[in-house]
C-alpha cells in the first residue's frame, strides 16, 4: 500500500462527505467511424489497464484516518449494445449514458474505471468511458486512449505492438514525497503567500442569481456554448497583435466579466494546472492542481495589455504549481467550512492536450469531455476545449466551452446570460484589442443594478432567504450543560489534534488552524475517545466542541455510549 496524492486527498475527502455526489466522475465518449472490430478494442482497452497501474487502484480506509491505496489485479468486462434497430436510437443510447455517468463507483473495488461499447450504425460506434477523478486526470484521458489507439493501429495491420514506456502513478507519488518535491513545495508556498497578500479570495455576483447560505452540497447544472472558428480566428490574431497566446485573451476576458459582475477589480481565479513533472509526462493518474491566479483589472486598461499581464500571471502560476490546495490553505491561515474552497469560487480552464493521432485507413476518431453529472464543484466554474482536440488534427479552430454552475447560486438564465456576454466581450477583444477593457461591448455586457433589501431572514427581491446555518439552531445555553461538556470527548479530541491547550468549548475548528485534511484526524480521534464516529459532514455543519456535543447527543445511535 502507499498514500495518497495531494490531489488525491481533495477527491477522497470529498467523498467523504458526498458519497452520493458525482462532482468528480468524469465522461467522454470516443466515436468511432467506419469499421472497427470490437473484439479487438476490447483486447486493447484491457491490454492499456494492464500497463497502466492507476486503473488498478483501490482505496484501503479501514482503522486509519486517512485513506491508502493499493495496485491489484481487476477483472472487468465492457458490455456492448447494438442500437441500429431501436425505435428511437438517440433516447436508447442516451439512456445508456446516464447509466454509466451516474451508476456509483465502490472505491474499494478497483478499476475506478468502466466503459461501455454502442454501436449506432453500421460505420458509427461509440465508446463510453466514465472515470473516477481518483485515478485520472485530463491528461491522463489522453494519455490512456493514445495507448489504447496505438496498439489497435498495430494489431489491425498485422504490426507487432510495443508499449512506450513510462513511470507508473506510484513512482509519481513516491516523488512527490522526495526531499526535492517537497523543497519545490516550500519554495511555492512562500511565493503564493506573498503574491496573494491582501486578496480578496471570493468573486461575488450580486446581480446574477442568489446568494447562497449554508454549506456548499455539490448540486449543479451546465450549459455549453460553441465558439465559431471565425470569431477564434479573430482572438488567435488579436492575442498575437498584443503578444500573448489565445487562453491568456480568453482569461482576461472572463476576468473582465467577472469584474463586471461583482464590481471587483481584484480577482482570484482557480485555474486547473497539469501539475506534471516532465518525466510523467505520459503516467496516467491523477496530479491535476487548481491554482489561485490573481487578475487585477483596469477598466481603463487596453484590452490587449489586459491578455498580456493575464499571460503573465499563468506563467507565474506555472512556475509555482506544486503547492498543493491544501498546503497553501493551511499556510495562508484560511478557512472554510463544508466543501467550499476558501482560496476560490470561480474556475476557468483549458483541456489542450492533443487527440491522439489514430493510424488505421478508413477510421477517424472524435470525442465528447465533461459531459454533466448534475454537479458542479465551485460556484462557477469554465471548461474550455479547442475543436481540434475533440475531433483529431482535422478539426476547425472553434471552441466549445462547458459552463457549469452550482444551482445553490446560480439558474440555466444565469449561465445562459454569463455565456452570451463572455461572446459579446470575446468578440469584441477581437476587433477592438487596443481599446480599453472596460469599454468593450458595454450595451450587451453592463449588468443592471439590482438592491437587495434584507428584512430579518427575508430577502424583498424574491431571492433566497438570508438565513443562518444549521448550527446556529442547537447551542446550550444552561450553565449546567456547559460545565458537563467542559471535559467533552470533542474538546480533548479539539485539544489532541489542533496540539494547544488554549482551546475552550466555543473554539471554531478552522479558525483555530484546523483544515479539511485533518478533519479525518479529529474524527478518528473522537472515535477513539468516545466509541462512535460521526459522519464527516458534522463537523463542517459545527465546527466547535459544545455544538457537537449537541448535535452529537442528536444523530448517535441509542446503543452507543460516551466513554467519561
Amino acid at each position: 500500500m502507499f498514500p495518497l496524492s495531494a490531489p488525491q486527498q481533495i477527491v477522497w475527502l470529498q467523498h467523504q462527505m458526498l458519497p452520493e455526489s458525482r462532482a468528480y466522475y468524469s465522461t467522454a465518449v470516443v466515436g468511432f467511424h467506419g469499421e472497427i472490430d470490437p473484439a479487438l478494442l476490447r483486447k486493447c482497452v484491457t491490454g492499456a489497464v494492464d500497463r497502466n497501474d492507476a486503473f488498478r487502484l483501490r482505496l484501503c480506509d479501514v482503522n486509519t484516518p486517512i485513506a491508502y491505496q493499493e495496485v491489484v489485479e481487476v477483472d472487468f468486462d465492457i458490455p456492448e449494445y447494438d442500437l441500429r434497430g431501436a425505435e428511437d436510437i438517440e433516447e436508447r443510447r442516451t439512456v445508456l449514458l446516464q447509466r454509466q455517468m451516474h451508476t456509483e463507483f465502490d472505491l474499494h473495488a478497483a478499476p475506478l474505471v468502466r466503459w461501455t461499447l454502442v454501436r449506432l450504425a453500421d460505420d458509427h460506434w461509440q465508446l463510453f468511458m466514465t472515470e473516477h477523478h481518483l485515478v485520472h486526470d485530463g491528461r491522463s484521458t489522453v494519455a490512456f486512449l493514445g495507448d489504447v489507439i496505438e496498439q489497435y493501429a498495430a494489431e489491425a495491420a498485422g504490426r507487432p505492438f510495443v508499449a512506450k514506456d513510462a513511470p507508473t502513478y506510484q513512482d509519481y507519488v513516491a516523488y512527490t514525497t522526495s526531499d526535492e518535491y517537497l523543497e519545490m513545495i516550500g519554495s511555492a508556498i512562500e511565493w503564493w503567500i506573498e503574491n496573494l497578500d491582501g486578496a480578496t479570495f471570493n468573486v461575488d455576483f450580486p446581480t446574477l442569481g442568489t446568494q447562497r447560505s449554508g454549506l456548499f452540497d455539490y448540486r449543479g447544472g451546465q450549459y455549453r456554448q460553441s465558439l465559431s472558428a471565425e470569431l477564434m480566428a479573430g482572438v488567435r490574431a488579436a492575442a498575437q497583435q498584443s503578444g500573448h497566446t489565445v487562453f491568456a485573451a480568453m482569461l482576461a476576458v472572463y476576468g473582465e466579466l467577472c469584474r463586471r459582475h461583482s464590481g471587483q477589480d481584484d480577482l482570484v481565479i482557480g485555474i486547473p494546472l497539469a501539475n506534471r513533472p516532465a518525466e510523467f509526462a505520459s503516467t496516467v493518474g491523477m496530479m491535476v492542481n487548481t491554482v489561485p491566479v490573481r487578475l487585477a483589472i483596469d477598466p481603463s486598461t487596453p484590452a490587449g495589455e489586459v491578455g498580456l499581464d493575464a499571460m503573465v500571471s499563468l506563467f507565474d502560476a506555472v512556475d509555482h504549481e506544486a503547492a498543493p490546495v491544501q498546503d497553501l490553505v493551511k499556510a495562508l491561515g484560511l478557512s472554510g467550512k463544508g466543501l467550499d474552497n476558501p482560496l476560490f469560487n470561480v474556475t476557468f480552464g483549458m483541456h489542450d492536450q492533443p487527440f491522439p493521432d489514430v493510424d488505421v485507413p478508413g477510421l477517424s476518431v472524435d470525442m465528447q469531455v465533461a459531459l454533466s453529472t448534475n454537479s458542479a464543484r465551485f460556484d462557477l466554474s469554465v471548461f474550455v476545449t479547442p475543436a481540434n482536440v475533440l475531433h483529431g488534427g482535422d478539426g476547425d479552430c472553434g471552441y466549445e466551452l462547458n459552463w457549469d454552475y452550482s444551482t445553490q447560486r446560480f439558474g440555466p438564465e444565469d449561465a445562459e446570460r454569463l455565456a452570451s456576454g463572455f461572446e459579446a466581450l470575446l468578440l469584441a477583444y477581437a476587433m477592438h484589442p487596443l481599446d480599453p477593457i472596460g469599454t468593450l461591448a458595454l450595451d450587451t455586457v453592463a449588468p443592471p443594478v439590482r438592491i437587495r433589501h434584507v428584512e430579518g431572514d427575508r430577502a424583498t427581491d424574491g431571492a433566497a432567504p438570508v438565513t443562518g446555518g444549521a448550527g446556529d439552531e442547537i447551542r446550550p445555553t444552561s450553565a449546567d450543560n456547559c460545565e458537563q461538556r467542559a471535559e467533552s470527548p470533542w474538546l480533548q479530541a479539539f485539544r489532541d489534534i489542533l496540539e494547544h491547550d488554549d482551546i475552550d468549548q466555543d473554539t471554531d475548528f478552522f479558525q483555530a488552524g484546523g483544515y479539511s485534511l485533518l478533519v479525518p484526524m479529529l474524527l478518528s480521534r473522537y472515535e477513539s475517545l468516545s466509541g462512535w464516529r460521526p459522519p464527516t459532514s458534522l463537523l463542517f455543519e459545527f465546527s466547535s466542541p459544545i455544538l457537537l456535543e449537541a448535535a452529537s447527543a442528536e444523530r448517535r445511535p441509542a446503543e452507543v455510549g460516551v466513554e467519561r
